[in-house]
């Protein structure tokens, strides 16, 4: 039997280091890059009476922008990241 051991991966930008796997999604400008990214906190709560109930579970998710203009290095880091998916 083969055990495979996966690694995240990051990446190293000017001020930041990311977490590819907390990468929700990224929105793709022109000129810029905008990186959701989604916490691990979770709030929530539960309310029932009698087997009947209401709940409510959320997350959050953050939002880091790359311009091409103002972080330009960063944006060629995230370019070629993107390039090599």
């Amino acid at each position: 039997m083969i055990n495979h051991i996966i690694m995240s991966k990051f990446i190293k930008l000017t001020n930041l280091i990311l977490n590819t796997n907390d990468i929700h999604r990224i929105v793709i400008h022109s000129n810029k890059y905008l990186i959701h990214v989604v916490s691990k906190k979770l709030d929530g709560f539960s309310w029932g009476i009698g087997g009947f109930g209401l709940g409510n579970i959320s997350s959050y998710t953050s939002e880091i922008e790359v311009c091409k203009t103002n972080h330009s290095t960063d944006y060629k880091i995230v370019s070629d990241w993107i390039e090599n998916q």
